[in-house]
């Protein structure tokens, strides 16, 4: 999955408005990605629960 320029802009506002620190674009395509990937795998696990109830 890529990250628009747009995206890591929107992620970077945010992240700096949660947290209150500026971070790179690099930080930005890195800590988005593992956001993405945490979110996914999340997803996996409640959808496979709602299957097997």
């Amino acid at each position: 999955m890529n990250l628009t320029d747009d995206n890591l802009l929107e992620f970077q506002m945010l992240y700096k408005k949660h947290f209150g620190t500026e971070i790179t674009k690099e930080q930005a395509l890195e800590k988005g990605l593992r956001l993405i990937r945490l979110v996914e795998a999340v997803s996996r696990v409640v959808a496979d629960e709602q299957r097997d109830a």
